[in-house]
């Protein structure tokens, strides 16, 4: 395993094989991949500062071949689908979303067995196979999720304990969700004020969102699709209604109210994780991993903490973390100079260009050899520490539909109008747990079809 982990480090490895430019083929005496001559190569990022570092540490590891990579970026919207889409009109090299490797195998290149082989020993298992299936094509470089956040300013400044004494991430004083909502109770007396505003929510829930809402549905251990099974969700377990009555007691807490008051309906439970990290509206709340944290911190002048997300009942909320990684087009006209660009991505140099230069938090084992120095930034130690708790989202496809991801039917079916429901009291959590059973069921008939 030490001669193949030495691949990610640079260090020298042995492989045989001549040159072809139909395929990979590592040099020994360089230590890399050949680069095909006259070589030119794409990196699909999702922004520009992030793709001219990649540009420069090629040119500077590389200056025999300077130019012959340059990146394009396609936003957060691109990915492996527009490889399949553009075939050799797309990245040669590509920053993608786990979920749409599956859906794109046909058009994703295969990657070497010494790269393939190297990945296991930095990389964190359950992402790693969770993506890839009889061939690897796709290694997590960094998460792409929400961690629990609370503002330790506005918590001081409201007279709250803020202790850690058992560093877990998360003060004591408010480490379940049973202590969090006996404090919006009383703050329905007391109204509280914080920088001469009233303070109308102790947590922004998510109910209309279901991707960022989806931790409110963990609250009794459920875990979506844990049986990678695409019919059985796990609607009708005892833990989905578990965490259907969470919602209910959130709601019975009031803890996100008017300004009159007023508990706020269940159709304005939208996204509001952005205020809460930008104007203090809340002293709990969820954080991205692409939103501004240090930028918000300077600005306002307030320190942000991370950790795992509080217990209900004595179970602890997973809220949905995804990976981001790399592929290879499968229709590269130079396999093996996308090879060592891709080797690249994974030193310790790449990883550094990738915290250098992005939001993103490397999705790496503890003590991994390649990891970046990221520490001080403290915000994503903490957040890297806080995904260690989350649940990555399910990449399970239709059987008779493989292009097709079982979780649309999680998006597809209406869930927040369910969820609007038993906020807004309209319906028992049973009777919104039985109705979403009857809703996904009718999704998957409709598309599982050839």
């Amino acid at each position: 395993m030490k001669r193949f982990i030495a691949l990610v480090l640079g260090i020298s490895l042995v492989a045989g094989g001549a040159f072809a430019q139909s395929k990979a083929v590592w040099d020994s005496t360089a230590k890399q991949y050949k680069i095909e001559p006259n070589a030119k190569i794409r990196l699909g990022v999702d922004s520009d500062k992030l793709g001219q570092a990649f540009v420069a540490l090629w040119n500077k590891l590389h200056p025999e071949a300077v130019g012959a990579v340059e990146y394009v970026n396609f936003g957060s919207a691109g990915g492996a689908d527009q490889i399949t889409a553009l075939q050799g009109e797309a990245p040669d090299v590509a920053l993608v979303i786990d979920g749409e490797v599956s859906r794109n195998d046909q058009s994703l290149l295969e990657l070497d067995t010494v790269i393939s082989k190297a990945a296991p020993s930095f990389t964190v298992e359950t992402f790693f196979k969770g993506a890839n299936g009889a061939k690897t094509k796709f290694i997590p470089v960094a998460y792409d999720g929400m961690a629990f956040a609370w503002n330790k300013n506005m918590m001081e400044a409201l007279k709250l304990d803020t202790t850690d004494k058992n560093m877990d991430g998360l003060p004591d004083a408010f480490d379940t969700w049973e202590e969090i909502f006996a404090l919006s109770k009383k703050w329905q007396k007391e109204r509280p004020t914080y920088k001469g505003k009233p303070v109308n929510i102790i947590y922004p829930m998510c109910l209309d969102e279901i991707w960022s809402g989806y931790s409110n549905l963990t609250a009794g251990g459920w875990k979506i699709f844990a049986k990678k099974d695409a019919s059985n969700p796990g609607f009708g377990d005892k833990e989905f209604l578990a965490g259907l009555e969470f919602i209910k007691a959130a709601s019975d807490a009031m803890i996100s109210v008017e300004a009159n008051g007023v508990k706020t309906p269940g159709a304005s439970m939208t996204w509001r994780w952005d205020d809460a990290l930008n104007n203090e509206t809340a002293p709990f709340f969820l954080v991205g991993t692409w939103m501004d944290v240090k930028g918000a911190e300077t600005k306002g002048g307030y320190d942000i903490k991370f950790g795992p997300m509080p217990t209900w009942k004595g179970v602890r909320l997973t809220p949905f973390v995804k990976t981001k990684g790399w592929v290879i087009n499968g229709f590269t006209k130079y396999p093996s100079a996308a090879h060592e660009l891709y080797r690249i991505l994974f030193t310790k140099d790449g990883m550094q260009t990738l915290v250098d230069n992005s939001s993103y938090i490397p999705a790496l084992k503890a003590k991994a050899t390649n990891t970046p120095d990221f520490t001080t930034d403290i915000n994503k130690a903490e957040m890297s520490a806080a995904f260690a708790f989350n649940y990555p989202e399910p990449t399970v496809t239709l059987p008779a539909n493989p292009s097709k991801r079982a979780m649309d039917g999680y998006f597809g079916i209406g869930l927040n109008l369910e969820l609007r429901s038993v906020w807004d009291g309209e319906k028992t959590p049973a009777q919104v747990q039985a109705r979403v059973i009857e809703l996904y069921k009718k999704w998957y008939e409709e598309n599982n079809k050839k």
